[in-house]
C-alpha cells in the first residue's frame, strides 16, 4: 500500500520524465554497427569509481544480452532497425561463444533484419558465426581453411626425464587425461578416443552452418584452403570488396541512422520506459564464474575461489532473488572449493535444505559456455536444468592430482637438499621427493573418496542415480550435443535461451523487463595503491564505496 501511494506521489514527476524518454526515443530507420575484436572473457565486472569512469563492454554475456534486446526490439516493433552490420576482426571467441553469437544473428534475421558481415578476420570461428548473415563480404586478400579439423598436443614426458623433472601424478577415471602431456609421449587410447569424438561433433556442427549458406562445399571431397575467389565462385561468401565499400549506404539507406550496439540499447531504454510502473520488476542474479577453480582468499581475474563466490550464496538468499542463472565457462580445479560452492548454492536455492520450516526455493538454471568440465561440471550440477550449445566441452567427472619432483633437476646445477630432523620421512607433496608406496596408496584411497562423493553430488543435483553417472564419468569428456543425448544436459542453447527460459518459469513473457543483478563484483581502484604513498593511498580508498562481491546492472530483457 506504501508502494501505491509513494508511485501516485511522484507519478507527475515520472509523467515528465516519460515524455522526455519518448522524444529522447524517437528515431528514424537504423543501422546497428558491431565489431568483433580483441578478447571475450565471461569474468565478472569491476565496480568503484573507475568502473563508472569507463563500463566493461567486453563480456561475452553483455553482448549476448545487448543483441537479445535488439532482437525483442525488433520484434516488438520498439526498434527500427533495418541493418545489422557486423565486422569480425581479430578476436578470442570460442566454438560455444560463435554458436550463440551466430543463432542470435539468426533469429535477428528471421526478424526481419538485414544482416550483412565482413571478414577481416577469416579464421574458421569467424567464417562459421557470419555464415547466419544474409550477406557476407571479405578482402580480395582473405584465404579460408576449410581442411579436415585437427587436434595437436604437446606431451613433455621426454623432455622433464632430460632436464630431470620426475612427475608424480595419479587419477580417477581411465579418461581423466589432464596430466598426460606430462607423463606420456602421446596420447593414451581413452584420450585419443573423446579427442577424436570432440573434433568429429565440432566438424559436424560446422559443416552443418556452413551448408545453409551452400551446399555446394559440403557435397565435395576436396576441402581445402580457398582463397577469397574461390570461395566466391563456391557461394561460401557473397561479395569482395574494401571496407569502405562494405560500409557504404546505396539508395534510401542513405537516410538511415548508423548506431552501434550500445546507442540502440539506449535508445532501446527510452523507448521502452512506461509511465506508471507498478508493478514490481523480477529480481534475477546472473551469476558468472569463469576460469580455474582455485583455493585462494584474493581475487583474481579469470579465476573461481571461495571467498569471493560464498558471498553470492548468502547475498541471493538475504536479498530475496526470484530467480538466478548460472554461466559456468570453467575446465575445473579445486575439488574442495567446487564441493564447497555446489553446497552453498545449492542451498542459497532451495534444493539442498538444512532447515526444513524455509520454504524458500529459487529457480537456478545453468548455461554453459565453451568449457565446463571437471569442476566446470560440478558447479554447473546445482542447476534445475543445464542448457548447453552443441560446441560446450563438458563433462570430465573424474580427479587427478600430483607434483613434480624437481630433486634431480636442482643436483644437476650443485644444489643440494637436507632436512630436519633426518630421521622423519619428505612432507608428502614435497617438490624434492618421489611419493613412497604407502603415500601412493593413501592418495590414491583419499581420490577415490572424492571422486565418489563428486559422482553423488552429480547425481543429487541432477536427480539422477549415482550409477547412471558413474556409467557416464570416468573422467570422460563430451560435446554439449553428447550430453544432451545421454542425460549431462537438458536443453540446448545459449545464455538468452536459458534466461527465457528462467523467465517463463516465473510467469513471465520474452518481452517482460527484469532487473538482472550480475555477481559477483570485484574492486577496480582508480589507480594502483602501490604507486601512490601511504596516505594517499589511504584516502583513495575512497574509491572502493561499492559493497564487495555485488555489482548491480539493469538490463531491460523486454
Amino acid at each position: 500500500m506504501l508502494r501505491v501511494l509513494w508511485l501516485l506521489l511522484i507519478w507527475p514527476f515520472r509523467l515528465c520524465v516519460f515524455v522526455y524518454m519518448r522524444a529522447r526515443g524517437m528515431h528514424r530507420n537504423l543501422i546497428v554497427e558491431l565489431d568483433i575484436h580483441g578478447d571475450y572473457p565471461e569474468t565478472p565486472l569491476s565496480h568503484g569509481l573507475w568502473a563508472m569512469i569507463k563500463p566493461a563492454r567486453d563480456r561475452f554475456y553483455l553482448l549476448a544480452l545487448y543483441l537479445q534486446n535488439i532482437l525483442n526490439g525488433v520484434r516488438h516493433r520498439k526498434l527500427k532497425v533495418k541493418r545489422l552490420r557486423i565486422v569480425f576482426e581479430s578476436h578470442s571467441l570460442g566454438w560455444a561463444q560463435a554458436w550463440e553469437l551466430r543463432s542470435l544473428l539468426a533469429a535477428i534475421r528471421q526478424a526481419g533484419v538485414e544482416t550483412h558481415a565482413y571478414l577481416l578476420n577469416d579464421s574458421r570461428v569467424s567464417l562459421f558465426a557470419a555464415s547466419a548473415c544474409e550477406r557476407v563480404v571479405a578482402p580480395e586478400s582473405a584465404g579460408f581453411d576449410l581442411t579436415p579439423f585437427t587436434s595437436e598436443s604437446v606431451f613433455l614426458q621426454s623432455l622433464l626425464a632430460k632436464v630431470g623433472v620426475r612427475p608424480q601424478f595419479m587419477s580417477v577415471g581411465e579418461f581423466k587425461s589432464a596430466a598426460e602431456i606430462f607423463t606420456r609421449k602421446g596420447f593414451s587410447p581413452q584420450a585419443r578416443r573423446q579427442t577424436e569424438e570432440l573434433i568429429a561433433d565440432l566438424e559436424t556442427q560446422f559443416w552443418l552452418a556452413i551448408g545453409e549458406k551452400t551446399g555446394k562445399i559440403t557435397r565435395t571431397k576436396n576441402r581445402g584452403l580457398y582463397s577469397a575467389a574461390a570461395a566466391l565462385r563456391e557461394k561460401l561468401i557473397d561479395g569482395i570488396s574494401g571496407m569502405t565499400e562494405f560500409c557504404e549506404q546505396p539508395g534510401d539507406a542513405k537516410k538511415w541512422r548508423t548506431v552501434d550496439l550500445y546507442a540502440a540499447t539506449q535508445i532501446l531504454r527510452r523507448r521502452t520506459f512506461a509511465a506508471a510502473a507498478f508493478r514490481r520488476r523480477k529480481k534475477i542474479a546472473l551469476i558468472v564464474a569463469e576460469g580455474n577453480i582455485i583455493e585462494s582468499h584474493n581475487s583474481r581475474p579469470g579465476s573461481i575461489n571461495w571467498h569471493d563466490y560464498r558471498e553470492v550464496a548468502g547475498f541471493i538468499k538475504r536479498e530475496h532473488f526470484d530467480g538466478a542463472v548460472l554461466r559456468v565457462n570453467s575446465p575445473g580445479g579445486s575439488a574442495l572449493v567446487s564441493q564447497l560452492l555446489w553446497r552453498e548454492w545449492m542451498l542459497a536455492a532451495g534444493r539442498n535444505k538444512t532447515d526444513e520450516t524455509d520454504n524458500r526455493h529459487i529457480p537456478l538454471i545453468v548455461s554453459q559456455g565453451n568449457v565446463a568440465a571437471s569442476g566446470g561440471y560440478y558447479l554447473s550440477a546445482v542447476g534445475e536444468k543445464i542448457f548447453s550449445t552443441p560446441m560446450t566441452v563438458t563433462g570430465s567427472i573424474g580427479v587427478v592430482g600430483g607434483k613434480f619432483n624437481v630433486a634431480p633437476l636442482l643436483q644437476k646445477w650443485g644444489v643440494s637438499i637436507d632436512r630436519a630432523p633426518k630421521r622423519n620421512p619428505s612432507p608428502v607433496f614435497s617438490a624434492f621427493s618421489d611419493f613412497s608406496a604407502e603415500n601412493r596408496k593413501t592418495i590414491a584411497a583419499s581420490m577415490h573418496d572424492i571422486y565418489t562423493q563428486f559422482v553423488r553430488d552429480v547425481a543429487a543435483g541432477r536427480n539422477m542415480k549415482p550409477e547412471a553417472v558413474g556409467a557416464l564419468a570416468s573422467g570422460r569428456v563430451f560435446s554439449g550435443d553428447r550430453a544432451l543425448k545421454n542425460g549431462l544436459a537438458d536443453s540446448g542453447g545459449g545464455l538468452t535461451q536459458a534466461l527465457t527460459a528462467l523467465k517463463e518459469q516465473l510467469g513471465l513473457t520474452t518481452h517482460d523487463p527484469v532487473d538482472l543483478v550480475i555477481l559477483p563484483g570485484v574492486k577496480e581502484p582508480l589507480f594502483s595503491r602501490s604507486m601512490l604513498p601511504l596516505g594517499i593511498s589511504k584516502a583513495m580508498q575512497i574509491t572502493d564505496f561499492a559493497r564487495p562481491g555485488i555489482y548491480t546492472l539493469e538490463t531491460r530483457c523486454i
